[in-house]
């Protein structure tokens, strides 16, 4: 294997952290998508905990669990804030992050599993994430990442994915217009080169605001997870 593969579905979801990330370190690299049960069931004896997303590398580990994933991508590419002491703070953004993805984005994306329309998952579930948002709006310093550095990390590409989404969800007003410090720091990452590069390029999934898109995903989600 020459480079990495990651195993996902063709969707957002859990895997588009990862992809964030990759595309910050500006790593080249495969996917392979789930698509159907039987997908699934063939890749099943390579999942540790029998769920994805994973990672392989060049050198065929199989990497798992979304945190890990991101601390391997933080460590092997200096993406951590080692030099300015800051491992414990971007550990803390990446649990973080993903926590406001969990909180109810990802079930604006899924919300043909419980039948609600975008607007009532939007109202109910996609609005928690600003929690998070707003704290980061409230540690943020003027001038510098999301993590205190001088340089991006992982903490930022993660921090981008759950602002991103959440702007598609609710819109840009309701997200930043009261959150100055978070929407120069999002001016700022938006013009990072691997992030512009990343986010026109094929890796970054398409949006479930749309119905037609977000049935899809189910659909190819439900099928692999054989719901």
């Amino acid at each position: 294997m020459s480079m990495y593969k990651l195993h996902y579905f063709c969707g957002r979801g859990r895997g588009e952290m990862i992809r964030f990330a990759l595309g910050l370190a500006g790593v080249d690299y495969e996917e392979e998508f789930i698509r159907t049960r039987q997908d699934m069931l063939s890749l099943m004896p390579k999942l540790r905990y029998g769920q994805a997303p994973m990672l392989e590398t060049p050198e065929g580990e199989r990497l798992v669990q979304t945190g890990a994933i991101l601390r391997y991508i933080a460590r092997k590419f200096d993406l951590y804030g080692k030099a300015e002491g800051k491992e414990e703070r971007v550990d803390e953004i990446i649990e973080a992050s993903s926590d406001a993805m969990g909180s109810g984005l990802l079930d604006v994306a899924m919300r043909f599993k419980t039948g609600q329309s975008f607007e009532e998952a939007a109202s109910t579930e996609g609005v928690k994430c600003m929690r998070w948002i707003k704290a980061w709006e409230a540690q943020m310093d003027d001038g510098k990442f999301i993590a205190g550095t001088e340089k991006p990390t992982v903490a930022d590409s993660c921090a981008l994915r759950v602002v991103e989404e959440a702007i598609e969800v609710l819109g840009e007003d309701t997200v930043l217009a009261q959150q100055p410090k978070s929407a120069a720091w999002r001016k700022t990452m938006l013009q990072v080169p691997n992030i512009a590069k990343f986010l026109k390029s094929s890796h970054r999934m398409p949006s479930t605001v749309d119905d037609a898109s977000a049935k899809q995903y189910h659909k190819e989600v439900a099928a692999g997870l054989g719901w």
